[in-house]
Parts: C-alpha cells; structure tokens; sequence
C-alpha cells in the first residue's frame, strides 16, 4: 500500500469519504459538506485553497476552478464534465493541475438502461400492463412486435459509455452504427460494431437507423448537432430518439418539431437542456415520450473510490492515469 497524503473529498456522493477510507487506510480524508456550498461557507473556499488531492462534482467545484493554489490532481466523481468546463475561461492559461473523470463502471449500466427501453418498447410492455389493469386478453395485438435483430441502432458516440451499449445492442443481434470523430483503422474497429460514420455522415446514420442513441460529450462542436430540421432525416425510418449523453445535443423547440412532424415516432430521454425539467413543459404531454430525471447511469460510492483508488496509486508513484481530460478539448 502506497503511503497517504491528504485528500480532500468535497462531494453529495452518500458516503464517498467512508468509501474511499475503506479501500486507501492510510489516507487522511477531509471531507466538506457538498450543501455548504449553497451557504456561501468560508470555511469551504479556505480548505479548497488547501487542497491537493480532491475528489468533487463538477458543479460544485466549478466556481472555484482558478482558486485552488496547491491542487495537484482533481477527480471528478461524475463521467460528464461539462459541468465544470461551463466556467473555464477561454481567455486565461488552463489550470496546471492534472483532472480526471470517473470512467470505466458506467458502460454497462448505461447499456442496461439503453437496452431496457428499446426491449420495453418493441414488446409492448406498456400495454402489457395496461391489459393486465383491465384484465383483457388481447393475444392478436400484442403478437405484433419487431425482432431486435432485424433492427438497426446507431450511437452517436462510441467511447467508453458507447462502446459497451454498442456491444449489448450486438449481443441482442442489432445491426450497429457508431458515430465518431475519425474513422478507425481496420485493426482497431470494434466486432459489435458494423458501420463507423463520421460526424459529416450523420444524416446517411439517421436515415439508416430505426433507434438513434445519444451518448456524446457536451463541447462545442456537439452542442446543437442534432437542433434545426437534422432530425427530418429520420422520417424514412420514423426513428426513436434515445438521449442519454447530454441535453444540448438538441433544442427543445428542435425536438418538439421533430416528435410533432413524425420524422421520429418517439423519445427516450434521460437529459435535458435544464434540469429539472419544469412541469409544465411540453414533453412531458406529448405521445411516444418517456421520460426518466437524469438517472440511466448514477454515481455509486463504492465505484467512485474504486476509480478513484487506482488512480491514486498511479498519481502518487508518478504513473500515468487513466480517463484524464484534455483541457483544450474539453473531455
């Protein structure tokens, strides 16, 4: 066991701090209370100055992205952290201190969700229910479904998150599409994936595709990607739309258009452009949308200082670590 430091744990993570002492023991843990940080404590802000290890949310330590004099490494307990990047200042140097996400447990719950869904939907689970409710047998209506297999998904982002709903979707015998930046050599293409496109192709991807599954990155190349008429390119199809990656992927007027045209026949959504989405917004009326509050993938105590504590190991003996984040590209 590498000998402790000091890590200060400024997180609303039930239990992160015992989490993390029972796996690093010889770590001094500092924990901060994540809801002093609505009382504007002072007490908060001077032990964040102290701080050279930290483990936090994003959108807690964000305001504090330029006034954390001795930090060294941030972790972030969540894997999107587009959260933080909101205050970064374009026009000052990136902060020196090196940040990490957490990564590597949220693929398989993701696909979990993801998975769940399109299974609910093609076998009619809502109105399974609803026969059960009213005690009708209606054997003739709900033989009528679609094979996975005879069913085409294209993910838009195909990374750590994407890559494992890729190899689920495949497992149930879906044709898939992945969606990237730069076309793989042929040596690093993934098997369960059967057509890359990139990011200029998207409507080829959308004309292809009977479910269009979200998991990008909010930057500012993918913020609005989807806003627009893009989606009429789905209407061949009547595609649903799947977004659990970020909410800006597309407006809400957009999406609206998009739902009340027919060029989608539905909407899982797990993210939105605010949140919590108000009561009285539209989506939550329209046909053929289901929607969850932020919950396909959370973050656990005991994965966060699993991720957390292999990466501590490597940091403190001058390894590299794992999902570090590019300032410049913000992800």
């Amino acid at each position: 066991m590498t000998s402790g430091r000091v890590v200060h744990v400024f997180s609303a993570v039930p239990g992160l701090g015992t989490a993390i002492r029972r796996l690093l023991p010889a770590v001094d843990i500092v924990e901060l209370k994540a809801e002093l940080r609505q009382d504007g404590s002072s007490h908060i802000i001077d032990k964040l100055k102290e701080a050279e290890i930290l483990v936090a949310e994003p959108n807690l330590i964000g305001p504090d992205l330029y006034h954390l004099p001795c930090l060294q490494w941030m972790h972030m307990t969540w894997a999107g952290v587009d959260g933080m990047f909101r205050f970064v200042d374009r026009a000052k140097p990136y902060p020196s201190y090196q940040l990490t996400r957490f990564g590597g447990a949220f693929g398989p719950t993701m696909a979990e969700y993801v998975m769940g869904h399109i299974i609910a939907r093609e076998r009619n689970f809502k109105c399974i229910n609803q026969c059960q409710e009213k005690q009708v047998w209606d054997q003739k209506g709900l033989a009528k479904y679609r094979l996975l297999e005879k069913l085409t998904i294209g993910i838009l982002g195909v990374g750590d998150i994407g890559k494992e709903v890729a190899r689920t979707c495949k497992t149930f015998g879906m044709t898939v599409w992945g969606l990237v930046r730069k076309i793989p050599m042929k040596a690093d293409r993934m098997s369960y994936i059967d057509s890359y496109r990139q990011i200029s192709e998207l409507p080829e991807l959308l004309r292809s595709c009977d479910y269009v599954c979200n998991i990008l990155p909010s930057t500012p190349e993918t913020a609005g990607l989807l806003s627009g008429d893009v989606m009429h390119h789905c209407q061949e199809k009547k595609s649903v739309f799947i977004n659990v990656g970020r909410g800006n992927i597309i407006d809400d007027d957009s999406l609206l258009k998009a739902l009340r045209e027919g060029w989608i026949s539905g909407a899982i959504l797990d993210v939105f452009n605010t949140e919590p989405l108000s009561p009285t917004h539209p989506l939550w009326t329209t046909p053929n949308v289901t929607i969850t509050p932020h919950v396909a993938c959370v973050s656990f105590d005991w994965q966060v200082a699993e991720m957390f504590s292999k990466n501590y190991e490597n940091f403190v003996k001058g390894k590299p670590m794992e999902y570090v984040v590019d300032w410049e590209m913000g992800y």
